[in-house]
């Protein structure tokens, strides 16, 4: 099991979702994506990401404006 962190910080929505799905066929199951990313729909976009590909959020950490930490299971 491997952990693999994308910053997305100042791409706005959609880029970090497409950024994560780039990254997304180099992670094996079991595997951790954290994604950092500061657009106001971030949260919301990986959510429904997450939900679409059956892939687990695993936290959402709140780092102060708009700015968030994403925890992604494969």
């Amino acid at each position: 099991m491997k952990q693999v962190r994308l910053d997305a910080t100042g791409f706005k929505c959609p880029q970090p979702v497409l950024k994560i799905a780039v990254i997304s066929p180099d992670m094996e199951p079991g595997d951790i994506l954290e994604v950092i990313g500061d657009c106001p729909t971030f949260e919301k976009d990986v959510r429904v990401w997450c939900s679409r590909l059956k892939k687990t959020l695993l936290s959402v950490c709140d780092e102060g404006g708009y700015r968030k930490t994403i925890r992604i299971r494969f």
